[in-house]
């Protein structure tokens, strides 16, 4: 019906043109399908009806790139040859068995059936397929949709990673194992995964296999190959070192209309760098924190604000000075007066003021925003609304707990332990809630893995809170599992390039010996005695993409993705010109056993962990850091008392 509808409509037409020849040639033709499948497409005319004149024509068909389907009355497919773009299929219901005619699709990577009682699906081997989706088909096996696999060899670089990838994905859960651990290993350091997409770490040059499996039973085995890698830059090192390190985003030091913005800002060693393109900028200097936040205004809208600590207690917002107020620390917009005093930065108009939380504070508890204590010794905590431009309501509340003896937090969640060593957890989401853990309790931190709380108890036993999960991502599963640092760059301007996204996507690793290892494009880049990842830009006047590195004497180094060279950005800026005493990893000046429990942490991947200078650690002067170096470390203690 719809179809003849349409035919009426270009007979209009033909009525009120001024002449025949006219409308043969401007009046378009409604492809040539059988009407139940006209009828569907134009269910779909916001896909297929490219000019929305109502007529969907061959021309259309052909440039169509989705489509999805009722099969219910339609008992042919041939007609879908008219549609050689389409790149994603979906069909549900109908008594259509043979889907054949989907070979004759060369765009064709991602089908969806569902509630198809098709039986044979060996028709997916033919196909190029990414992803493939069942639902509502019971009557397909998992066996049946293992036969119709294909996996892929990965090749990848030792010191960097791959994945064996799955054709079409979303078919089955299957079982993936690594015959060789000394040369591949997944991220949590096992050989065996239940997760289809799990990174391989490569752990040493050499080849190994690798077991598809389901239900105990061996499918496919393929290799993977770790290549040797040309070996990581080893320029020499500075004689400075790291003070502090930390990395952020910014809006007013890296604003959006300046050319190869990427938002990036660093602080190192008191100076704070902006990041753009190809230039490292200073752009404050006498930093002692920053942070880069954002609050929803009166309006609704959002106002954003650079803060930076000068070391002489100035706060800037945005560049200008909060005055009359000496600050001592800040955290999530909130920052510490000498006076004892809280405040904050509230959006009023396009900017902010600063408004009073609470004059009864005498300092916050470490880690735990929003609790501070009291001038008498008592915990509260704090929360403020937006009541209108520039002004704010306070609440502030009474924990009943006294200056507590340990805190930590974990997520929104707080523990602290009172004098009298009773264990509380504080939740902070849409209320307060305080719930009793424990009693007889000394202390209590983050476990040493960064996946749950444990807390000491007054006899020397220790005791984990349970139902906290285990590290999330792959990063975390590398630091927690294989003691790697790891992360992510994305540089979406590649794309336009032409690159495939999940090429402008690539990884990095740094290993227990501080070496960095990545590959962009199959080529490999390396650098020696990385501290972390500053992060990645790209120069558009150049056309060229970069990452940045901090290294541990406190120097930045740029690494051109394009032309594959390495150059030192900044140079170390804190000279150690002191004789170093051995052992004193902290740099605090002495030699004890709070050095030995911060290497301990170290060695064991505990989140935020930093030795301020770990070559005071490397008493097996190898240039590495590892247990054997803790024992000589401990024994060293002793010696000396």
């Amino acid at each position: 019906m719809k179809k003849i509808i349409s035919m009426t409509f270009a007979l209009t037409m033909l009525l009120s043109s001024s002449t025949l020849t006219a409308f043969a040639e401007e009046t378009p033709i409604p492809a040539n399908v059988d009407e139940a499948v006209y009828e569907q497409l134009l269910e779909n005319k916001w896909i297929c009806d490219e000019n929305s004149d109502g007529i969907i024509t061959d021309e259309e068909l052909a440039q169509a790139t989705q489509l999805t389907v009722n099969l219910d009355s339609i008992t042919d497919l041939s007609w879908l040859t008219k549609m050689p773009s389409c790149h994603y299929l979906s069909f549900k219901n109908g008594t259509l068995t043979d889907f054949s005619v989907l070979k004759e699709l060369p765009a064709l990577n991602s089908l969806s059936m569902n509630s198809v009682p098709v039986t044979d699906i060996s028709f997916i081997k033919e196909l190029n397929l990414e992803s493939c989706r069942f639902s509502g088909m019971e009557q397909i096996t998992p066996e049946q949709r293992m036969e119709v696999l294909r996996f892929s060899t990965p090749e990848f670089w030792a010191g960097t990673s791959g994945e064996v990838k799955c054709y079409p994905r979303g078919l089955v859960d299957y079982q993936l194992s690594i015959a060789d651990k000394d040369v591949a290993v997944f991220m949590d350091n096992t050989t065996s995964t239940i997760y289809p997409d799990e990174r391989i770490y490569g752990a040493s040059a050499g080849k190994t296999a690798y077991t598809v499996s389901l239900d105990g039973k061996d499918y496919y085995t393929g290799e993977i190959i770790v290549k040797e890698n040309p070996g990581a830059y080893n320029p020499g090192l500075h004689n400075t070192g790291i003070e502090h390190f930390e990395v952020g985003q910014s809006k007013y030091y890296n604003p959006d209309s300046e050319p190869g913005n990427s938002g990036l800002v660093t602080l190192v060693n008191g100076t704070l760098y902006s990041v753009r393109g190809s230039e490292i900028k200073t752009v404050e200097t006498d930093v002692l924190d920053y942070e880069y936040i954002y609050k929803r205004s009166y309006s609704k809208s959002y106002n954003y604000a650079d803060m930076v600590l000068k070391s002489d207690g100035t706060l800037l917002v945005n560049g200008e000075p909060i005055t009359d107020i000496k600050v001592e620390s800040m955290r999530e917009g909130f920052f510490l007066g000498e006076n004892g005093y809280i405040y904050t930065i509230v959006p009023d108009g396009e900017g902010f003021t600063v408004s009073t939380v609470t004059t009864e504070s005498k300092g916050w508890v470490d880690g735990c925003n929003p609790l501070y204590v009291t001038a008498d010794g008592n915990l509260k905590y704090y929360s403020t609304d937006l009541i209108g431009e520039g002004k704010i309501r306070v609440f502030t509340g009474n924990i009943n707990i006294s200056e507590p003896i340990s805190a930590c937090k974990f997520g929104s969640v707080c523990y602290v332990v009172s004098k009298s060593h009773t264990l509380y957890e504080l939740s902070f989401y849409s209320s307060f809630t305080k719930t009793k853990i424990a009693d007889d309790v000394l202390s209590v931190e983050v476990s040493a893995d960064g996946s749950q709380v444990e807390y000491t108890k007054t006899d020397g036993t220790k005791e984990i809170i349970e139902n906290y999960g285990a590290a999330g991502g792959y990063t975390s599963r590398a630091k927690k599992y294989l003691g790697i640092d790891a992360g992510t760059f994305y540089i979406r301007e590649y794309q336009n390039r032409g690159i495939e996204e999940d090429d402008a996507v690539f990884d990095y690793y740094i290993d227990k010996n501080r070496t960095m290892s990545l590959s962009f494009l199959g080529n490999y880049c390396g650098l020696t005695h990385v501290e972390g990842e500053i992060g990645e830009a790209y120069d558009n006047v150049q056309d060229n993409g970069y990452v940045y590195f901090l290294r541990t004497d406190g120097s930045i180094w740029k690494y051109n993705l394009d032309t594959q060279q390495w150059q030192e950005a900044i140079a170390g800026t804190v000279p150690i010109t002191s004789e170093k005493l051995k052992g004193d990893v902290n740099n605090d000046g002495t030699f004890n056993v709070v050095d030995i429990i911060l290497l301990q942490k170290w060695l064991l991947a505990v989140p935020d962990t930093h030795l301020a200078d770990w070559k005071m650690a490397d008493f097996c002067e190898d240039d590495k850091l590892n247990v054997f170096d803790l024992c000589l470390m401990k024994r060293e203690l002793l010696n000396s008392k």
